[in-house]
């Protein structure tokens, strides 16, 4: 048998189950082994470009020094930041030519791409307004969400609809199920773009009205 457990090392605390495990099997002479997963390096970084755009390394060079730049190699930032040059026309798939091409100087300029966080931001202000309340909604109370939790919120008037809210934010990729029952974001950075959206003036209302729709736990990442 061979198992596979994967988490970031930011979101457990040492009484998480992943490490009680661990102990249980090192104690019985399981052999196990812990692999620190950083980001992608500028080589590495380089030839995942290659393979997605079908050119040449020494061709995506010029540009996946930037994208090296801007996401310091984080896979994710990376994902969003070539989504954001695509949805921008900064990098664009020229038919005469039959290949993609970008304008390295204008990408590598521009302020906007300086912050990915900036960028998931702009990303959840352009969705249509029921998608971002219930990944603000979620957002108060971190990055995962229990389905006994969506069942006492969608008692409520306010949020009676969330769990069709819920599919269109899981078709939009900002969030998944967690193979429990409950919802979660597909990263950490999402979940701190989605609950930014909420102004500071409005946040303590959020959190009394959250209260009110489930009185049984008064905890709030608020």
């Amino acid at each position: 048998m061979f198992f596979v457990g994967t988490y970031r090392d930011n979101e457990v605390l040492s009484n998480h189950a992943i490490y009680n495990f661990v102990e249980k099997l090192e104690a019985s002479n399981v052999p196990t082994k812990k692999f620190s997963l950083t980001g992608l390096n500028q080589e590495d970084l380089n030839t995942m470009i290659s393979d997605a755009l079908c050119l040449y390394p020494r061709i995506c060079k010029p540009l996946s020094d930037i994208v090296f730049q801007k996401t310091k190699g984080n896979p994710f930032f990376v994902l969003e930041f070539m989504q954001s040059l695509c949805t921008r026309g900064l990098l664009w798939y020229n038919h005469q030519q039959k290949r993609w091409v970008w304008n390295e100087s204008i990408i590598r300029s521009e302020e906007i791409t300086d912050n990915v966080k900036y960028l998931l931001a702009s990303k959840l202000n352009g969705l249509p307004g029921n998608i971002q309340g219930v990944l603000k909604v979620l957002a108060c109370f971190g990055t995962s969400t229990s389905e006994q939790l969506i069942g006492y919120l969608s008692e409520a008037i306010e949020y009676s609809a969330i769990r069709d809210q819920l599919d269109d934010a899981i078709s939009g990729g900002f969030i998944e199920k967690d193979g429990q029952g409950g919802f979660k974001f597909v990263h950490d950075k999402v979940r701190e773009a989605a609950y930014n959206l909420i102004p500071t003036s409005d946040k303590n209302q959020v959190c009394d009205c959250l209260a009110i729709c489930w009185p049984r736990n008064g905890f709030f990442a608020l």
